[in-house]
């Protein structure tokens, strides 16, 4: 039974249809939600994201039902972006949804919204006061209260701990100050959390009856005709990073692993990412003497990632801090098996069948056992082959975007019908 047609005015702050990560959110909600509804989409200018929206929208066969409104980035100050960088963007965020929220009461002179969705930024500390609107609003999926467990400060250099701890003053003092980002939340109809940490964050905030987890991360499309040759045991392990290279996805706790891992394992890792931190561990895997055996690729276009996934045999992702990671369902997708840390996002999107998750306890067992995980997916390769069919048919299952687009129509009509 198709759903009903419905007019919706969606908050995507970034929206790109060429990345990954939020800007990827932004678009393929855009893309999904307009097969079957009417979608007035509120964009920023930010970083050129106007141009080839509007191409990847004339490419669509359903193009007519989607209107794109750009508002521009306000201008911000040189000396807070270069001093506060976090402080000051947060700051521009905030004048964006003020903006955007102006433009909506415009559009709602002319235009019968049904609804008002706020996709991205998927982050609940940003205040979006389209909540203010008279219409059904929706929030989320968003994260925003995950943090790094305090043994994960270990395993920082000294620039990642004043990073990560800037970054919690920053959410403290967003979570007691920012009145509006408490009013975005409270009058929702429906919140939907992209991880436990902000799930049960949320419902201290509002009635738990429409807070729900679901994951702001998806698939495009699955990937076809995969097949993988059968390796020796003996063969070399081919195994992948792909992501910022920042302090809270911990390049050093996978560094001290693979040290650890016994002499008859032949390996290589490949490094698919660039980030302020890439000058520093480059040099510290020429410390370790591993440099024949750590290949550095920097940052790769988005679609030339298929390849890398369709070259490796194990995914590991040591991240300390995640909202909801898109890379793992990726990187699942290619039917990888996936090793990371038991915790926020990484743990929601992974389960124990389609994967290894590390627990997280002392500095010592942490990375005892992410070496651990790693020698016993290396040694197995029906293991392997197993646990990444596994994760392909847990994103077959329940993470596709047309799937979410699906969901997210059904959660619509059930809001529409609650509010009537």
């Amino acid at each position: 039974m198709a759903a009903q047609k419905l007019r919706i005015l969606l908050s995507a702050f970034v929206c790109h249809p060429d990345k990954g990560s939020e800007e990827g959110v932004g678009w393929n909600w855009l893309k999904e939600l307009a097969k079957e509804h009417e979608v007035y989409a509120l964009i920023s200018d930010f970083l050129g994201q106007e141009e080839p929206v509007r191409a990847a929208v004339d490419r669509l066969p359903y193009r007519d039902n989607i209107h794109l409104i750009f508002i521009p980035m306000p201008q911000g100050s040189k000396l807070m972006m270069a001093l506060f960088p976090r402080f000051e963007f947060y700051n521009l965020c905030v004048e964006w949804q003020k903006q955007a929220f102006i433009e909506a009461q415009e559009l709602l002179e002319t235009v019968t919204i049904d609804l008002v969705h706020h996709v991205t930024y998927g982050s609940w500390t940003i205040p979006s006061y389209l909540s203010r609107l008279p219409k059904p609003f929706i929030l989320g999926p968003v994260t925003g209260s995950q943090s790094v467990p305090l043994v994960g400060y270990s395993f920082l250099p000294a620039k990642g701990i004043v990073q990560e701890m800037i970054r919690m003053a920053y959410f403290i003092w967003t979570r007691l100050t920012s009145v509006a980002a408490r009013e975005t939340v409270r009058k929702a109809e429906l919140v939907l959390c992209g991880n436990l940490e902000t799930l049960n964050e949320i419902r201290r905030m509002r009635d738990s009856e429409t807070t729900f987890l679901m994951s702001d991360s998806g698939i495009p499309k699955l990937p076809e005709g995969l097949s993988k040759t059968e390796k020796p045991e003996s063969a070399e392990i081919c195994l992948l990073w792909a992501g910022l290279i920042e302090p809270r996805k911990n390049f050093g706790l996978l560094l001290q692993a693979l040290q650890r891992l016994p002499s008859n394992i032949s390996w290589r890792l490949l490094v698919v990412g660039s980030g302020v931190l890439l000058p520093y561990w480059k040099k510290k895997v020429i410390q370790a003497g591993l440099q024949s055996k750590i290949e550095f690729l920097g940052q790769v276009p988005y679609r030339e990632m298929s390849g890398y996934y369709q070259r490796a045999d194990i995914f590991v992702f040591p991240s300390l801090r995640e909202g909801s990671p898109n890379v793992i369902l990726e990187a699942m997708a290619y039917k990888l098996p996936v090793i990371g840390l038991k915790l926020n996002g990484t743990a929601t999107v992974l389960s124990e069948d389609c994967g290894i998750l590390v627990n997280v306890g002392s500095k010592k067992q942490i990375v005892h056992d992410f070496a651990s995980a790693i020698t016993s997916l290396a040694e197995a390769p029906e293991l392997r082959r197993k646990i990444g069919e596994k994760g392909y048919e847990r994103v077959k299952s329940f993470y596709t975007w047309e799937q979410r687009g699906k969901k997210m129509s059904f959660l619509y009509q059930s809001v529409l019908n609650t509010a009537s």
